[in-house]
């Protein structure tokens, strides 16, 4: 019973996270890669980057999201890998990606 009121909460404060980013991201202060909320779970964790809920496996600006732990997220363009976790501060090869979530 914890654990689904546990889990409940945090997808809450996902849900709020999200609404705060694209309330940042809106305003023309952002910058791509952003890393704003991680909801881990055993099996099929998410994260929300620049507003956008992905999952492992998921392309975000031509980075690849390779896995995602509960304090950080590990991407991959180019052969360079790299954890960032939330409100960190994106790694400069955000910047010269292009495509949107795929």
């Amino acid at each position: 019973m914890n654990t689904k009121i546990l889990l409940l909460f945090r997808l809450l404060a996902l849900i709020g996270t999200i609404g705060a980013t694209s309330l940042y991201i809106t305003k023309g202060m952002g910058q791509k890669g952003v890393v704003t909320g991680i909801l881990y779970t055993i099996e099929n964790s998410s994260a929300v980057v620049d507003g956008q809920i992905v999952y492992e496996g998921d392309t975000i600006y031509d980075v690849e999201v390779i896995g995602i732990e509960k304090c950080a997220v590990e991407f991959e363009k180019n052969d360079n890998y790299w954890k960032q976790g939330v409100g960190e501060r994106p790694n400069p090869l955000w910047e010269d990606s292009g495509n949107q979530h795929n």
